[in-house]
Protein backbone atom coordinates (compact mmCIF):
# COMPACT_ATOMS: atom_id res chain seq x y z
CA UNK A 1 0.00 0.00 0.00
CA UNK A 2 1.42 3.39 -0.38
CA UNK A 3 2.30 5.79 2.34
CA UNK A 4 -1.01 8.17 2.92
CA UNK A 5 -0.60 11.63 0.41
CA UNK A 6 -1.14 13.96 3.21
CA UNK A 7 2.18 12.92 4.88
CA UNK A 8 3.76 13.21 1.39
CA UNK A 9 4.23 17.03 2.33
CA UNK A 10 3.47 18.48 -0.78
CA UNK A 11 6.23 16.17 -3.02
CA UNK A 12 5.36 15.16 -7.07
CA UNK A 13 4.57 11.53 -7.90
CA UNK A 14 7.15 11.36 -10.73
CA UNK A 15 6.52 8.04 -11.60
CA UNK A 16 4.96 4.89 -9.41
CA UNK A 17 4.38 1.07 -10.37
CA UNK A 18 1.03 -0.18 -9.64
CA UNK A 19 0.76 -3.76 -8.44
CA UNK A 20 0.17 -6.39 -6.54
CA UNK A 21 2.13 -9.10 -4.42
CA UNK A 22 2.01 -12.46 -2.45
CA UNK A 23 4.64 -14.04 -0.13
CA UNK A 24 4.71 -17.13 1.21
CA UNK A 25 7.12 -18.79 3.67
CA UNK A 26 6.53 -21.97 1.81
CA UNK A 27 6.70 -22.72 -2.20
CA UNK A 28 4.14 -20.71 -3.94
CA UNK A 29 3.16 -22.88 -6.76
CA UNK A 30 1.86 -22.25 -10.35
CA UNK A 31 1.17 -18.30 -10.14
CA UNK A 32 -1.03 -16.37 -12.11
CA UNK A 33 -1.94 -13.12 -12.80
CA UNK A 34 -5.42 -11.67 -13.20
CA UNK A 35 -5.89 -8.16 -15.01
CA UNK A 36 -8.84 -6.07 -13.81
CA UNK A 37 -10.20 -3.19 -16.00
CA UNK A 38 -8.84 0.27 -16.01
CA UNK A 39 -11.57 2.14 -15.27
CA UNK A 40 -9.30 4.22 -11.85
CA UNK A 41 -7.40 4.99 -15.56
CA UNK A 42 -4.36 5.94 -12.98
CA UNK A 43 -1.83 6.55 -16.18
CA UNK A 44 -3.44 9.26 -16.62
CA UNK A 45 -1.40 12.70 -15.05
CA UNK A 46 -4.18 14.84 -14.12
CA UNK A 47 -5.58 12.54 -11.45
CA UNK A 48 -2.17 13.34 -9.24
CA UNK A 49 -0.47 10.04 -9.36
CA UNK A 50 0.28 8.62 -12.50
CA UNK A 51 1.16 4.53 -12.09
CA UNK A 52 2.90 2.40 -14.66
CA UNK A 53 0.16 -1.12 -14.20
CA UNK A 54 -3.25 -1.16 -12.78
CA UNK A 55 -5.90 -2.94 -10.92
CA UNK A 56 -4.80 -7.02 -10.61
CA UNK A 57 -4.88 -10.01 -8.89
CA UNK A 58 -2.19 -12.01 -8.17
CA UNK A 59 -2.33 -15.33 -7.12
CA UNK A 60 -0.77 -19.08 -6.97
CA UNK A 61 -1.21 -22.49 -4.50
CA UNK A 62 0.49 -23.46 -1.39
CA UNK A 63 0.29 -27.69 0.10
CA UNK A 64 -1.38 -28.01 3.24
CA UNK A 65 -0.59 -31.05 3.99
CA UNK A 66 -1.75 -33.29 0.88
CA UNK A 67 -4.17 -30.62 0.02
CA UNK A 68 -3.87 -27.06 -2.91
CA UNK A 69 -4.60 -24.14 -1.50
CA UNK A 70 -5.05 -21.09 -3.70
CA UNK A 71 -4.26 -17.79 -2.64
CA UNK A 72 -4.79 -14.86 -4.27
CA UNK A 73 -3.76 -11.33 -3.24
CA UNK A 74 -6.61 -8.50 -4.85
CA UNK A 75 -7.09 -4.70 -5.21
CA UNK A 76 -10.25 -3.66 -6.45
CA UNK A 77 -10.89 0.04 -8.04
CA UNK A 78 -12.23 2.50 -6.02
CA UNK A 79 -12.97 5.09 -9.17
CA UNK A 80 -16.03 3.14 -10.00
CA UNK A 81 -18.90 2.53 -8.72
CA UNK A 82 -20.18 -0.29 -6.32
CA UNK A 83 -21.27 -1.86 -10.36
CA UNK A 84 -18.01 -1.57 -11.73
CA UNK A 85 -16.14 -3.44 -8.28
CA UNK A 86 -18.78 -6.25 -8.65
CA UNK A 87 -17.79 -6.84 -12.44
CA UNK A 88 -14.24 -7.27 -11.28
CA UNK A 89 -15.14 -9.54 -8.77
CA UNK A 90 -17.33 -11.69 -11.21
CA UNK A 91 -14.30 -11.68 -13.77
CA UNK A 92 -11.55 -12.64 -11.08
CA UNK A 93 -14.19 -15.36 -9.50
CA UNK A 94 -13.84 -16.94 -13.29
CA UNK A 95 -10.55 -16.58 -13.49
CA UNK A 96 -10.24 -18.68 -10.27
CA UNK A 97 -12.57 -20.99 -11.13
CA UNK A 98 -11.06 -21.92 -14.79
CA UNK A 99 -7.38 -21.91 -13.01
CA UNK A 100 -9.05 -25.09 -9.99
CA UNK A 101 -12.38 -25.20 -9.54
CA UNK A 102 -12.00 -27.92 -6.81
CA UNK A 103 -9.29 -26.17 -4.79
CA UNK A 104 -9.64 -24.25 -1.15
CA UNK A 105 -8.85 -20.66 -2.19
CA UNK A 106 -7.90 -17.78 0.40
CA UNK A 107 -8.84 -14.33 -1.33
CA UNK A 108 -7.21 -10.77 0.56
CA UNK A 109 -6.77 -7.27 -0.46
CA UNK A 110 -7.78 -3.54 -0.70
CA UNK A 111 -11.76 -4.54 -1.97
CA UNK A 112 -12.25 -0.37 -1.38
CA UNK A 113 -15.98 -1.02 -0.45
CA UNK A 114 -17.07 2.57 0.02
CA UNK A 115 -20.18 2.12 -1.13
CA UNK A 116 -20.85 5.00 -3.22
CA UNK A 117 -18.88 6.53 -6.61
CA UNK A 118 -15.51 8.31 -6.43
CA UNK A 119 -17.57 11.86 -7.65
CA UNK A 120 -19.88 10.97 -4.88
CA UNK A 121 -17.69 10.90 -2.02
CA UNK A 122 -15.56 13.78 -3.24
CA UNK A 123 -17.87 16.08 -5.00
CA UNK A 124 -19.60 17.50 -2.05
CA UNK A 125 -18.04 16.36 1.21
CA UNK A 126 -20.61 17.81 3.26
CA UNK A 127 -23.52 15.59 1.59
CA UNK A 128 -21.38 12.51 1.89
CA UNK A 129 -21.04 13.14 5.67
CA UNK A 130 -24.41 13.63 6.25
CA UNK A 131 -25.21 9.98 3.95
CA UNK A 132 -22.29 8.47 6.86
CA UNK A 133 -24.33 10.12 9.81
CA UNK A 134 -27.79 8.99 8.58
CA UNK A 135 -26.14 5.42 7.99
CA UNK A 136 -23.08 5.00 10.65
CA UNK A 137 -22.49 1.45 9.90
CA UNK A 138 -22.56 2.20 6.42
CA UNK A 139 -18.96 1.66 5.90
CA UNK A 140 -18.19 -0.43 7.94
CA UNK A 141 -20.64 -3.15 7.17
CA UNK A 142 -20.86 -2.04 2.96
CA UNK A 143 -22.43 -5.34 2.10
CA UNK A 144 -25.58 -3.48 1.54
CA UNK A 145 -24.43 -1.02 -0.55
CA UNK A 146 -21.77 -3.35 -2.60
CA UNK A 147 -23.12 -5.68 -4.87
CA UNK A 148 -19.47 -7.84 -4.73
CA UNK A 149 -20.64 -9.21 -1.35
CA UNK A 150 -23.78 -10.88 -2.84
CA UNK A 151 -22.02 -12.48 -6.42
CA UNK A 152 -19.18 -13.53 -3.45
CA UNK A 153 -21.83 -15.63 -1.20
CA UNK A 154 -23.66 -17.22 -4.34
CA UNK A 155 -20.21 -17.97 -5.72
CA UNK A 156 -19.90 -19.72 -2.13
CA UNK A 157 -17.41 -17.50 -0.40
CA UNK A 158 -17.96 -16.19 2.93
CA UNK A 159 -16.25 -13.38 4.72
CA UNK A 160 -18.18 -12.92 8.34
CA UNK A 161 -15.61 -15.20 9.91
CA UNK A 162 -12.41 -14.51 8.88
CA UNK A 163 -13.02 -10.32 9.11
CA UNK A 164 -12.74 -8.36 12.46
CA UNK A 165 -15.17 -5.78 12.52
CA UNK A 166 -13.94 -4.34 16.05
CA UNK A 167 -12.27 -1.04 13.57
CA UNK A 168 -11.59 0.68 9.65
CA UNK A 169 -8.88 -1.00 8.19
CA UNK A 170 -7.98 2.42 6.73
CA UNK A 171 -5.40 4.61 8.65
CA UNK A 172 -6.20 8.40 8.64
CA UNK A 173 -3.77 10.74 9.39
CA UNK A 174 -3.76 12.90 13.15
CA UNK A 175 -6.45 15.67 12.75
CA UNK A 176 -7.98 13.56 9.29
CA UNK A 177 -11.49 13.45 9.79
CA UNK A 178 -12.71 11.58 6.92
CA UNK A 179 -15.29 8.98 7.32
CA UNK A 180 -12.83 5.81 7.22
CA UNK A 181 -14.18 1.73 6.97
CA UNK A 182 -13.64 -1.04 6.70
CA UNK A 183 -12.31 -1.57 2.88
CA UNK A 184 -10.06 -4.57 2.66
CA UNK A 185 -11.21 -8.20 3.39
CA UNK A 186 -10.66 -11.61 3.54
CA UNK A 187 -12.98 -14.09 1.39
CA UNK A 188 -12.66 -17.68 2.05
CA UNK A 189 -14.14 -20.80 -0.09
CA UNK A 190 -13.91 -24.61 1.69
CA UNK A 191 -12.26 -23.15 4.65
CA UNK A 192 -12.45 -22.58 8.12
CA UNK A 193 -11.73 -19.14 9.37
CA UNK A 194 -11.04 -18.03 13.08
CA UNK A 195 -8.46 -15.24 15.03
CA UNK A 196 -9.21 -12.13 12.57
CA UNK A 197 -7.75 -9.56 13.64
CA UNK A 198 -6.89 -5.63 12.27
CA UNK A 199 -3.41 -4.60 13.31
CA UNK A 200 -1.75 -1.37 13.02
CA UNK A 201 0.49 -1.00 10.10
CA UNK A 202 2.63 1.32 12.19
CA UNK A 203 6.88 1.57 12.00
CA UNK A 204 9.28 0.33 14.72
CA UNK A 205 9.04 4.25 15.69
CA UNK A 206 5.12 4.20 15.55
CA UNK A 207 4.88 6.52 12.40
CA UNK A 208 2.96 4.71 10.08
CA UNK A 209 3.53 2.34 7.12
CA UNK A 210 0.70 2.71 4.72
CA UNK A 211 -2.78 4.11 4.85
CA UNK A 212 -4.32 0.98 5.22
CA UNK A 213 -3.97 -1.55 8.50
CA UNK A 214 -3.00 -4.96 8.41
CA UNK A 215 -6.08 -8.22 8.25
CA UNK A 216 -4.99 -11.39 9.75
CA UNK A 217 -6.79 -14.87 10.22
CA UNK A 218 -6.14 -18.17 10.53
CA UNK A 219 -7.63 -20.33 8.71
CA UNK A 220 -8.09 -24.74 8.35
CA UNK A 221 -8.97 -26.64 5.11
CA UNK A 222 -12.23 -28.34 5.63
Amino acid sequence: MRPSRRQDRGAENIEGFHGNAVTSAVPLLRPFLVRLDAAGAWFLPEHGQPRIGGRMAIGGQVMVGERRLTVVSVHLENRTAPAGRADQTRHLLDAIDRYDAEAPVLIGGGFNTLTATYEERHADPAAWQARIDAEPDRLMCPDRHEPLFAIMAERGYDWRDANAFDKPTQRRAAGDATPAGHIDWFFTRGLSASAPATLPAVLPDGSPSADHEALVVTVRVR
